[in-house]
């Protein structure tokens, strides 16, 4: 084990005072390295409370705009990229697969498979993307802007839902059932994306319907469409 004393910082050379470079801000544990170490690491990226995922949660739940707009207009690092909420994401999916072979009752195949799930989730990712493309248009955002908007909010509602279709699942909820809590699912992810744009209430609540609309017409208008073939 490392003695602090008159450490320098390996990144800008300031001395270390106690667990932190006064300078820069890195931070020095003085271990080795061992699994408990990565482990800790992982879980402090992920789910420090430290500027990370329950301010960040807490801030795309509250104020979804203000992390998409952030974002749209450039600034970087503050808040959490669409990638890092996407890995987020994936690793709530991979618990939910430790539970379930499905997600709200949605299963791909008929053995558990995490990557069907994760592929769930990515159709969902670009179905919305597409369907908000057309929906906002006249709002002149590009389709890899709307693909930003919705990597946040389908992200998002994911990680809040997975705990919902954990217990669905372990109450034994038919999958039936537990296809209804799609429609809220849905709905909430059209809402909250509308909050990227300015607009009335009224206005809003024309373009959350027609977008609503749109996107399950299109599901019921496949289904009956595979019906047929």
């Amino acid at each position: 084990m490392h003695k602090v004393e008159n450490r320098k910082c390996s990144v800008c050379s300031a001395e270390i005072s106690k667990k932190h470079c006064s300078n820069c801000g890195q931070y020095f544990k003085n271990k080795r390295v061992t699994s408990f170490t990565i482990l800790g690491d992982l879980f402090d990226n992920v789910f420090s409370l430290e500027k990370s995922f329950f301010k960040n949660m807490k801030t795309i739940l509250l104020q979804p705009e203000k992390i998409v707009l952030n974002y749209w207009n450039g600034y970087r690092g503050f808040y959490y990229s669409p990638g890092r909420f996407f890995t987020i994401t994936s690793l709530f999916i991979a618990v939910n697969y430790l539970f379930s072979n499905d997600f709200l009752g949605l299963k791909v195949t008929a053995e558990k498979s995490f990557s069907t799930q994760l592929a769930i989730i990515l159709i969902n990712i670009l179905f919305l993307t597409f369907l908000s493309f057309i929906t906002y248009f006249k709002y002149k955002k590009n389709l890899y802007e709307h693909l930003i908007l919705n990597i946040y909010n389908v992200s998002l509602w994911t990680v809040l839902f997975i705990p919902i279709s954990i217990l669905l699942d372990l109450i034994n909820v038919s999958s039936s059932i537990k296809g209804f809590f799609y429609i809220p699912f849905h709905l909430l992810i059209i809402l909250w994306g509308s909050r990227a744009f300015e607009m009335s209430k009224s206005k809003r609540f024309l373009y959350v319907a027609l977008n609503f609309i749109l996107f399950y017409g299109t599901i019921l208008f496949l289904i009956a469409t595979q019906g047929n073939f």
